[in-house]
């Protein structure tokens, strides 16, 4: 029925692009009614994205249905130490269904770290690794940006804006494949991650996005350059930030653990 639906959406979006095309060229059609037009196709596509995103969570609960593994929070942990570095849970989300065919929607990490505190205050280190938030220079927490608890606290620590940014260049490493993995040789026209590769290179980078008719040779051609790109904005962002980090962490050492983990002050 979700297809059914979301077909019938985008065959009636198509009729309307059409007919908008249409009447645009047309100097006898008023701008009023090309405006009209044009509020019904954004409700069209607002109604396409709802449908996309079920599709998405029927497929990803479809899926673990099928084949068990491992538990959400486990999931995020392998994908944390797979990212390297902290990310924000909208990208989370992103990457997971683009790596994985996982829905998790981004709302569900707040209180995925919740529980994740509640299990270290019944039993302090009973586990190898805990979600948590990423920790201020002064210590307090910041929970925009989620770390795995058994990395090292300069690992964990944002010492300015130039951290955050830091942060960023790693999205698009991680989609584009850091130098020497499997990701980085994929010789495929188009992956799963690429729409995601695309927006970010755009963003970050300013990168163009690949034409919709690139061959394999432009596609991965154009992978390298955003590699490079990013690889190189990395290096000139953590010759700065990682003894700034390092300066931090060293002041932030003497906390108690339960601080060193999870922050203090308010919002801790």
């Amino acid at each position: 029925m979700l297809r059914e639906e979301l077909v019938a959406t985008l065959e009636e979006a198509l009729r309307l692009q059409q007919r908008l095309v249409s009447d645009a060229r047309d100097a006898g059609v008023p701008v009023p009614e090309l405006v009209a037009q044009v509020s019904v196709l954004e409700r069209l596509d607002d109604r396409r994205d709802e449908l996309i995103n079920e599709l998405r969570r029927t497929a990803s609960a479809s899926a673990r249905g099928t084949r068990p593994g491992p538990s959400i929070r486990e999931v995020v942990l392998e994908t944390l130490d797979e990212l390297r570095w902290p990310q924000n849970a909208g990208f989370l989300e992103e990457y997971l269904w683009a790596t994985r065919q996982l829905q998790v929607d981004s709302r569900a990490f707040a209180p995925l770290r919740r529980d994740e505190r509640r299990a270290w205050q019944r039993a302090p280190g009973a586990r190898d690794a805990y979600i948590a938030p990423a920790l201020n220079a002064d210590g307090s927490p910041n929970p925009r940006w989620l770390t795995s608890s058994a990395w090292a606290l300069d690992r964990r620590v944002i010492a300015s804006a130039h951290t955050e940014e830091l942060f960023d260049l790693q999205k698009i490493l991680a989609l584009a494949g850091r130098q020497g993995t499997a990701a980085a040789n994929d010789a495929r026209p188009r992956r799963p991650a690429d729409a995601l590769l695309e927006r970010y290179a755009h963003q970050i980078l300013e990168i163009e996005p690949l034409p919709a008719a690139a061959t394999t040779a432009e596609t991965r051609a154009w992978r390298a350059r955003v590699r490079r790109r990013a690889n190189e904005l990395t290096g000139q962002a953590r010759s700065d930030d990682d003894p700034h980090r390092k300066q931090i962490a060293d002041k932030l050492t003497d906390l108690p653990e339960t601080e060193r983990i999870w922050g203090h002050g308010k919002g801790s």
